[in-house]
């Protein structure tokens, strides 16, 4: 119940911040993602929000034109662009080991984008890699928050360009 009610207190906290912050970005600008792991019933659960303008900036630098994410005149391979950006930017590994990752989709909601992916088959471990290059192309400034639920403890990693990559270690 303890970590539910953390995870609910998470969300919460994140939306009201961005919300708060949304009028600030013109005078003081920052990029920041967040990247929630969960493992549950042997499968990393993962979600990654983005500032949808943010990522529109990096998917046309990136040579996929303008997606128009969440409106009506969104490209019909949106999704599969997005795929293939967050493949080449997120990479994985469990007790040294890549996980098949899955693209289950994506949900936009005005200034935020929802990216959800999932790894099925993944035994109990004890450490987990992670990279995440996401924005960094475009925004040199940006900060990729990572937060790994597992064995009813969260652990965080913060990513930045210069230091893209971290290891959390449940031993």
């Amino acid at each position: 119940m303890k970590v539910r009610k953390n995870k609910q207190v998470k969300h919460f906290l994140f939306i009201f911040l961005f919300s708060l912050g949304i009028p600030l970005l013109q005078a003081h600008p920052f990029y920041v993602s967040i990247c929630e792991i969960d493992y549950k019933d042997h499968a990393l659960e993962i979600s990654l929000r983005l500032f949808t303008t943010d990522l529109e900036k990096t998917m046309e630098d990136w040579g996929a034109g303008k997606l128009h994410l969440g409106e009506k005149n969104e490209i019909a391979n949106a999704d599969s662009l997005l795929k293939d950006y967050v493949f080449q930017s997120i990479s994985l590994k469990v007790d040294g080991k890549k996980p098949i990752l899955q693209f289950i989709g994506k949900e936009v909601n005005q200034e935020l984008t929802w990216i959800y992916i999932e790894a099925d088959d993944v035994p109990d471990f004890n450490t987990i890699n992670i990279s995440n290059r996401v924005l960094f192309q475009i925004f040199p400034g940006q900060t990729n928050l990572i937060h790994v639920n597992h064995r009813e403890k969260t652990k965080s990693l913060l990513l930045t360009k210069n230091n893209p990559s971290g290891e959390l270690d449940w031993n």
